[in-house]
């Protein structure tokens, strides 16, 4: 039997509603093990980077590789699910929006169609932002976990680990720098490139729908040009910042050692 439109979007609203579910619950129940999950990976992480500070080496000691691992595992997860969430998204929007199109019933059944629409692209962006998100995270983890050394702030060793990270940092290129530096700037320029690849591809693949959109506009009705010009100049304003954020991911992959050092004294 036929799907009808209504019973279709009632299954992928039902999947959306799911795979939301799952972003929020699956990573962590999937990438934990006995000794590392979300509610410790903070303190693992940052008493294991005191020792690696301390240890003068740039091999991760057992307690930091743990830590490291889950986050990796984590991040890949996530990932896999904000992608089958990005494309739930989008076969929701595409039925919305066929039926958008068709101006079928009155003005409140138009309306709350129109609401439905927007609710779902809002879901497709929220997912493509996580998926762009956990990508970098998991080729980068050790990078993606540095920000759990400084938020909730720090005393004792870790306190004192930090202001020695922050001085090296700031120093000028030297060989007497910590291998365990040399290691925090190369995984923190991988994470920033990451970005500013999947930025970069982003922008080009929103500013071709955009010009394909307002070429579109210019043939079609009057009420449908509308709506096309509308969703192309929202294409032209994601791809501009897409490009602001693979400009500054550049700029970061590039000097990492410099953006090491914000980083370490409150930026990012």
């Amino acid at each position: 039997m036929t799907e009808t439109p209504r019973r279709r979007l009632g299954t992928l609203t039902a999947l959306a509603a799911a795979t939301l579910l799952a972003f929020f619950v699956a990573p962590n129940a999937l990438a934990r093990d006995s000794s590392v999950s979300t509610a410790n990976v903070s303190d693992t992480f940052r008493q294991g980077f005191v020792a690696y500070w301390r240890s003068g080496s740039g091999d991760l000691p057992d307690r930091l590789e743990t830590a490291v691992a889950f986050w990796f595992r984590f991040h890949l997860v996530k990932a896999g699910v904000s992608a089958l969430l990005l494309a739930v998204a989008v076969a929701l929007g595409v039925v919305l929006w066929r039926q958008v199109r068709q101006r079928t019933g009155g003005w409140p059944a138009r309306v709350r169609l129109g609401l439905s629409w927007v609710s779902a692209a809002a879901l497709g962006l929220f997912a493509l932002v996580a998926l762009v998100a956990n990508v970098q995270g998991a080729a980068a983890p050790f990078a993606s976990l540095l920000p759990m050394l400084t938020s909730g702030g720090a005393d004792g060793e870790l306190a004192a680990t930090l202001a020695e990270v922050r001085h090296q940092a700031d120093a000028s290129p030297s060989p007497r720098h910590s291998p365990a530096l040399t290691v925090m700037a190369g995984d923190f320029a991988v994470y920033h490139a990451v970005l500013a690849t999947m930025a970069a591809a982003l922008t080009c693949a929103l500013a071709v729908t955009g010009v394909v959109l307002w070429k579109r506009s210019r043939t079609s009705a009057e009420g449908r040009s509308r709506r096309t010009t509308v969703l192309a100049a929202v294409s032209s304003l994601l791809a501009a910042a897409w490009l602001v954020i693979a400009f500054a991911n550049v700029t970061n992959a590039v000097n990492s050692q410099q953006a090491l050092a914000r980083f370490f004294a409150g930026g990012w």
